[in-house]
């Protein structure tokens, strides 16, 4: 089967206000204040904490942190704070930061990604607080991460600095640490450790349009930390990608990955009952086919199992060792289990509609790049009929990434 069976049709919604303009400069001009209050900066090693999350402005943000530390004499160095992700390893957590736009000395500073991390004290509630050895023998650490919700805890901060020192931070371990105990109260409670041992002296936090650009970039200091992240977690609820639609039968998602959300695909987009079934969120999807894996994932796809179907082509690129790894780390285990797996995407299209009973002109389908990319997707005609408000047809060429729905294809 080389043609899919479902005519797409390409749309968009109504632009968001647009994210701003040169974020690294705005960065160098608030993080300014912050670091001209912290005593014994010059000659001091200080560690840029860095996640695993794609964000095309990360490099200007880190090479703005790397800049203005460097102005006031420090001596600044990345280190990978991505928990138990690129399995787990220095190596595969150096890779994903050149994935990322972070190569060594890219943003001005050398990569320090090394085997070893340690527990460096407890939280009052009894919480071990784990540290990669770098990060912590070094006189300061500065995170810099996105604020958005998360897909497996709600609590008053989600993803973002505080988890970034909680749990990325704390490599595997910390992240095996912080999965066990729960994430609502292990990280804000690890996150006050680090502030309150001095060693955290700013931190950098943006929230994301729907478009992925920078909306809001803020600078977190220890007296301000927990409100202000608070704040631009309830802005980043707000400003989150959605479908425009509650019900579809089938959703296509071209690529999942680890750059593009913990779980591969965003719960948030998807809808949370396939973690969490009976909780009654929205949206609910009977059917999702996912087709191709990131190559900044490195082979991990934790989150397929949230998909009904995939393609030869993503079941191929699977390391399953660091996607078994991660499943181990967060606990949801179904999250890694291969769904039925299609030669191509437009088989799998074709098996959905007749797991259903459905035919490519009643179908309501939307096809998506991926779960961070929602101002431009495609849609089957049964939705093309009734576009909601603020959903308009466009013209031109399919907006995902390519399709290969040859018979061969890997």
């Amino acid at each position: 089967m080389t043609d899919d069976p479902v005519t797409w049709h390409p749309v968009a919604t109504r632009p968001p206000p647009a994210g701003l303009p040169d974020p690294g400069a705005v960065l160098a001009r608030r993080l300014a204040p912050a670091l001209d209050r912290v005593p014994r900066l010059a000659g001091a090693p200080v560690a840029v904490a860095v996640g695993s999350r794609g964000m095309p402005y990360l490099p200007a943000l880190v090479a703005a942190v790397v800049g203005a530390l460097r102005r006031r004499g420090a001596e600044p160095f990345l280190v990978p704070a991505m928990g138990s992700h690129a399995g787990g390893t220095a190596a595969g957590q150096a890779a994903m930061l050149r994935d990322l736009g972070l190569a060594p000395n890219a943003a001005g500073a050398p990569v320090v990604s090394r085997p070893g991390t340690g527990v460096v004290g407890f939280t009052p509630s009894g919480y071990p607080v784990w540290s990669d050895h770098a990060a912590w023998t070094a006189r300061y650490v500065v995170p810099v991460h996105r604020v958005k919700p998360h897909t497996a805890f709600r609590g008053a901060v989600e993803s973002g600095p505080s988890k970034l020192l909680a749990v990325g931070l704390g490599k595997a371990p910390g992240a095996r640490a912080a999965h066990r105990e729960g994430l609502a109260r292990f990280v804000p409670e690890v996150a006050r450790f680090w502030l309150a041992a001095g060693r955290v002296p700013a931190g950098v936090a943006t929230v994301d349009n729907a478009r992925g650009e920078p909306a809001e970039i803020s600078v977190l200091t220890p007296a301000d930390w927990h409100h202000t992240e608070a704040r631009l977690l309830r802005t980043a609820r707000a400003l989150m990608p959605r479908l425009p639609w509650d019900d579809l039968d089938l959703l296509v998602v071209q690529e999942i990955g680890k750059d593009v959300s913990g779980t591969g695909m965003d719960l948030h987009v998807i809808g949370l009952e396939r973690r969490f079934p009976g909780c009654g969120a929205r949206p609910r999807i009977r059917r999702i086919v996912a087709s191709a894996l990131t190559p900044a994932s490195h082979g991990n796809a934790n989150g397929v199992g949230y998909a009904d179907r995939v393609t030869r082509r993503l079941a191929g690129a699977i390391d399953w060792e660091a996607t078994r790894a991660n499943a181990r780390t967060t606990g949801f285990g179904e999250a890694v289990r291969l769904p039925p797996v299609d030669p191509t995407e437009a088989h799998a299209v074709a098996a959905v509609l007749e797991e259903l009973g459905l035919s490519p002109a009643t179908v309501r389908a939307v096809r998506i790049r991926n779960t961070a990319c929602l101002d431009r997707f495609e849609v089957s005609p049964a939705l093309l009929r009734n576009l909601p408000a603020g959903v308009g047809r466009t013209c031109g060429q399919p907006v995902g990434v390519p399709v290969d729905n040859s018979p061969g294809s890997p």
